[in-house]
């Protein structure tokens, strides 16, 4: 009886914290208290004028338990925010205010608000006048390492004109730090002059700053092996010098997460973390363990496990990560569990011992989720009375996960009508939309979607694709350029940019795109790109910002000349290189033979092709081909004062143009009637007559 008391206690306080449609996690410990401090702060008590400070503290703690952002919770704290930065007794105390703008930035930068989070940082490193700056420092990172390199480290740069306070912290009890221990890899950077990399004794709040500019970072930065490398120093500074709890933890806790992924630290990151969930244990008295915890990025105890569990999972110890996850009450990962372990009816079986407490939204959901029961999922709506965005978000991803999108729409609609900060479900409603050529709603999940999570190029690229099919070019431009901000080593976007950029006229960007693509592909052809390029060059044409194209002609020649430097054996390529050539105003000698040279390559390149007199379009390209090289050898003698080497090169024009001529002939003349056939007859006339003009040049030459 008592324990089924305590059950429908739990279910009211669970069900009293739950916010627009989302419940907290079932791994919180006494929400209860939670539950009382929000409503003790929002009594607004006059005698106390730091309420409202930690109502903002209450409310962002509350914001972490819960499965998805709040925009509720969201609007309440950013108001909290503004109004705590205006008041006296804050804007007086330096203290205070570098205090806030911390707290400020981590509750900013959850809600991936990245910039205005930015902003809060320099602000905080403003006021506390100190420079973090990554240095070049020689030393060795492996046991078997002979020479010393350049290793990335943090120098910290302090006011010194400036009063520092004397900061008098009673002693903490360092948590575990465990050691790396690879045969390869040092524990720790052996640097050459460990004086290097000392720094001045750090404040608390100083500290703070270093841990708050890291995890900017992190969130702020593409994740790839150079980001590591770059915000790695931070968390060694900090771990250098213990002096805050929360903040050993927390970087304890980031350094794990780094090294998760990797295997020569993922065993160091797996007893870390298991080290960091035993934390409870440790003596320090509570006071200095919430010590500046506020803006220490410690997350709540449950994630920490979470964690160790889902690292336990990626290394194949798949039981152990189910016992914790049991343990946490994380149903969805228990199902993944056993789906692995070839289980999956123990997963109902568990979920239904759990509803024999009493049915909720969640465990309808997960059991939908454990059984492919789609009535569980209804039934987790009604019950919630058509409230609960889980209950449509779990409906809505079980048809997109089968690919059945058109029904997976409306319920991703509905989930989001409730809660519109599901960041995930913005991008998935827009893929949905995409499958099912529902262009506008598409683009608007896509919007939707980036700006809540801006980094994402594929959300952009995505996003810049339904511009397209919507006719709405310059709104895609935009999107690809934000794309490739994301990620600039994905050469499919610079490829989608060019594209784009060709359609909006910004010439200019289609060649720095192209260039790109050959930093990352180093081979790349796009005939009809290139035909574009060259051909609004030669013309003229106006780009986008009503200057002629001409202007870009010499980026365009470099652009052809790393591409032909690269691929030896493109017929249009050398074509439009040689017209390119051609078209300089300032035609030298040099310009002139080099025309002459690109169009024999692509003239070469033409015949070499098999039995190309059998295809007709074959044949009109060729033809075509020898027309061009037959006028560009003729303008370029007429240029020369040479006689000696006109002779040559009207020499070599003769037998170029004389070896089509007369495949063609053999090919396709009729012998009845001593023409070629109708198909060619415009092509072949004029080559037979540019054919005599060089002849009889020719013969004029060797008889003077």
């Amino acid at each position: 009886m008592q324990e089924k008391l305590r059950d429908n206690v739990v279910a009211f306080f669970n069900s009293s914290l739950s916010i627009d449609g989302e419940g907290i996690s079932l791994s919180v410990l006494f929400p209860e208290l939670l539950l009382l401090a929000e409503a003790i702060f929002d009594l607004k008590l006059q005698d106390i004028i730091t309420i409202d400070w930690w109502l903002m503290r209450c409310l962002y703690i509350h914001q972490q338990i819960l499965d998805e952002h709040s925009p509720t919770l969201q609007t309440r704290l950013f108001e909290l925010s503004q109004t705590l930065e205006n008041l006296p007794w804050v804007s007086n105390d330096i203290d205070l205010r570098v205090l806030l703008h911390l707290e400020v930035a981590r509750i900013h930068l959850h809600y991936g608000k990245v910039t205005i989070s930015g902003k809060e940082i320099c602000s905080m490193l403003k006021l506390l006048n100190i420079e973090l700056n990554l240095v070049g420092v020689m030393g060795k990172r492996t046991h078997y390492q002979q020479k010393d390199v350049a290793q990335l480290a943090i120098k910290v740069k302090l006011d010194e004109s400036a009063v520092r306070k004397k900061e008098e912290l009673a002693p903490i009890d360092a948590l575990k730090d465990v050691m790396l221990e690879d045969e390869v890899r040092l524990p720790h950077i052996a640097f050459t002059n460990p004086s290097d990399v000392e720094n001045p004794d750090l404040s608390s709040l100083e500290q703070a700053a270093l841990i708050a500019v890291f995890v900017h970072k992190k969130k702020s930065q593409a994740k790839d092996r150079l980001q590591k490398e770059e915000i790695m120093p931070y968390l060694r500074c900090l771990l250098s010098y213990p002096k805050v709890w929360s903040f050993q933890l927390a970087g304890l806790l980031f350094r794990s997460r780094l090294e998760c992924d990797h295997r020569r630290t993922i065993e160091r990151s797996l007893l870390q973390t298991q080290a960091l969930m035993e934390c409870d244990n440790n003596t320090t008295p509570v006071p200095l363990r919430l010590h500046l915890f506020y803006c220490s990025y410690v997350p709540p105890q449950y994630i920490i496990a979470a964690e160790c569990a889902s690292i336990l999972y990626s290394v194949g110890s798949i039981q152990s990560a189910l016992d914790l996850y049991l343990k946490l009450q994380m149903w969805e990962e228990v199902i993944n569990c056993y789906n692995q372990m070839k289980l999956r009816h123990k997963a109902a079986e568990v979920i239904r011992e759990q509803m024999k407490k009493g049915e909720t939204v969640k465990l309808l959901c997960y059991l939908g989720d454990a059984t492919d029961d789609v009535a569980m999922y209804e039934k987790a709506w009604e019950l919630s009375e058509h409230r609960s965005a889980q209950a449509q978000r779990h409906w809505g991803m079980f048809y997109f996960n089968r690919k059945n999108y058109a029904e997976s729409i409306d319920h991703l609609k509905e989930s989001l009508k409730i809660n519109s900060l599901q960041v995930s479900m913005w991008f998935r409603l827009g893929y949905a939309a995409l499958m099912e050529q529902k262009w506008e709603d598409s683009a608007t999940a896509y919007r939707r979607y980036c700006a809540l999570e801006p980094d994402s190029f594929e959300a952009w690229n995505n996003l810049a694709k339904a511009y397209i099919l919507l006719g709405q070019k310059q709104r895609a431009y935009n999107a690809l350029q934000e794309a490739v901000k994301c990620n600039y080593e994905k050469w499919q976007v610079w490829d989608n940019l060019m594209a784009v950029s060709s359609d909006c006229g910004d010439f200019e960007e289609v060649i720095h795109c192209y260039h790109r693509i050959l930093d990352l592909k180093e081979k790349h052809i796009d005939e009809q790109i290139l035909t574009i390029l060259s051909g609004v060059i030669i013309k003229g044409t106006k780009d986008w910002k009503g200057q002629p194209a001409s202007r870009l002609k010499k980026k365009a020649l470099e652009l052809f000349g790393r591409i032909t430097a690269k691929v030896l054996n493109n017929l249009v390529v050398w074509k439009l290189y040689a017209h390119l050539t051609a078209s300089v105003e300032e035609q030298t000698s040099i310009t002139r033979t080099k025309t002459v040279q690109y169009m024999q390559k692509a003239y070469s390149i033409a015949v070499q092709e098999e039995r190309w007199y059998r295809d007709l379009q074959s044949t009109h390209n060729v033809l075509q081909l020898c027309q061009s090289l037959g006028e560009t050898y003729l303008t370029c003698c007429r240029h020369c004062s040479n006689t000696k080497e006109v002779i040559q090169l009207l020499t070599s024009a003769k037998l170029y143009l004389k070896a089509v001529i007369s495949v063609i002939e053999r090919e396709h003349l009729d012998s009845s009637t001593g023409c070629v056939s109708k198909e060619i007859e415009n092509e072949f006339v004029p080559l037979q007559k540019t054919y005599c003009d060089i002849d009889s040049e020719l013969s004029q030459l060797k008889n003077s």
